[in-house]
């Protein structure tokens, strides 16, 4: 075998023998705890398994046309389980979640018509059979379920706006290049006649390592999830209550809330504890920040002024409230009643509870 051709069969092979290690890592790599998707996993590596039994099929039948007839069988079903285990692969990413696992019927479906046709009609014996109906079936099926996995892809992204949220962007790229690729390798295959046999092996090789460095890229350039305050560091409930407790007797007996520079250090002071237990309890333990806490309590007392009889301007009562700018006091006040100051002071003058006139 002359050098280049040493060489083109080192090329062509290379993707599918990778493709086989790349299998053997998403099918026994550990899911993530309490993972959504646990048959993602094996389904992508079933996908690059019969993708590689396909193209090494290929690859002894290029360099040695006379192999087995039981060869080229297992090579085109596995060529017919392509198109099911990527549109099972797509829809256990990116489909509803309340929704069953139906598409792994299809998948069983299909591998059920292949073992059977197979064991009734081998290729040993139904040759024509095989390389002529059995070829283009496979083949043109294979092409409809690429295609049904883009429609389903973008229907997803279409009717589920949390999609984008939900999926990772490594996972996003994982689907596309999978799609992509799979009619990329189609079109090699089915246009062969036109170039040459081994580009369909040529072209998996190459697709495999540029969505594998693609994808590592990727990854790495995805930030980290930040960490979770204090999540090695919970509060045991009974001592946080203890603590929620003497905060708002606090508050309660002082209002500390009235000094619009009313600081985290200066309320942890009174309490006489350091500002990150402060801090931890009202973000982890009363789920708010320190700022929407005491803005509680400003504008409790605001509402408590305007259901006063006594007219009072706006900057005044923001200003009594605690509040050093009206802008913070309007927008705090619309937050937490959904009503400006002035609606809510009408609403209480049509509800009687304000005799406008005494």
């Amino acid at each position: 075998m002359a050098i280049t051709e040493q060489l083109l069969l080192m090329f062509s092979a290379l993707g599918g023998l990778n493709a086989w290690l790349l299998a053997g890592y998403f099918f026994f790599r550990k899911p993530a705890p309490a993972a959504e998707k646990p048959v993602a996993d094996p389904l992508l590596a079933l996908l690059l398994l019969m993708l590689s039994l396909r193209v090494l099929k290929s690859v002894l039948f290029y360099f040695n046309p006379a192999i087995t007839k039981q060869i080229l069988q297992l090579g085109l079903s596995a060529c017919a389980l392509i198109g099911p285990l990527l549109f099972a692969y797509c829809h256990s990413i990116c489909g509803p979640k309340k929704n069953k696992a139906w598409y792994l019927w299809p998948l069983t479906v299909v591998l059920l018509l292949v073992l059977v046709v197979g064991l009734l009609w081998p290729y040993q014996q139904y040759t024509e059979l095989w390389a002529s109906l059995m070829y283009q079936l496979i083949n043109y099926s294979w092409l409809g379920w690429i295609l049904l996995s883009a429609f389903w892809l973008w229907r997803s992204r279409k009717t589920r706006t949390e999609l984008a949220a939900a999926l990772q962007k490594s996972e996003l790229l994982m689907l596309k290049s999978l799609i992509g690729g799979n009619l990329l390798l189609w079109a090699a295959y089915h246009f062969a006649s036109y170039t040459s046999y081994i580009s369909g092996a040529l072209s998996f090789s190459f697709l495999l390592y540029v969505a594998v460095l693609t994808l590592y890229l990727q990854k790495r350039a995805e930030p980290k999830a930040a960490a979770v305050p204090y999540a090695n560091k919970k509060l045991p409930q009974q001592q946080a209550l203890l603590w929620q407790q003497e905060l708002a007797q606090l508050m309660q007996h002082q209002p500390l809330y009235l000094d619009a520079n009313l600081t985290l250090a200066k309320l942890a002071k009174q309490l006489g504890w350091s500002v990150p237990k402060l801090s931890q309890l009202l973000n982890d333990n009363l789920q708010t920040s320190f700022n929407d806490y005491i803005n509680a309590y400003r504008i409790a007392y605001a509402r408590q002024l305007l259901a006063q009889q006594a007219p009072l301007k706006m900057a005044d009562l923001a200003e009594q409230s605690g509040f050093n700018a009206l802008s913070t006091f309007y927008s705090a006040f619309k937050k937490a009643t959904g009503l400006t100051p002035a609606r809510y002071k009408q609403q209480l003058q049509d509800s009687g509870i304000i005799n406008p006139l005494s």
